[in-house]
């Protein structure tokens, strides 16, 4: 396969079946005076590989660490209920230190 190349990055193809591109010569690309210079004709040119180890295998992403149930509090006229305990407002003052 044909390329023309200027820079790391600027590769264009002969598959790219760009009509303006005579791939015998590279014109009008490989003209001195080609904007951003000229590219190089390539005639046997192969793609790289890219580099990926054979025992390669993706970093697991973090598992979402599972939410604490909030605690449920249900108020009355005389007592509180927190997770199904029941205490007195005297006692939750108490244990509060009030």
């Amino acid at each position: 396969m044909k390329a023309l190349i200027r820079n790391e990055g600027e590769t264009i193809l002969e598959t790219y079946d760009l009509p303006f591109i005579d791939w015998k010569t590279g014109a009008p690309l490989t003209n001195p005076k080609w904007f951003g210079g000229p590219y190089q004709l390539v005639k046997n040119y192969v793609a790289p590989q890219e580099d990926v180890p054979e025992s390669y295998e993706p970093i697991p992403t973090p598992a979402e660490e599972p939410e604490e149930p909030e605690e449920e509090v249900t108020v009355t006229e005389d007592t509180v209920i927190i997770d199904g305990k029941e205490y007195t407002k005297a006692e939750l003052r108490a244990l509060l230190g009030e």
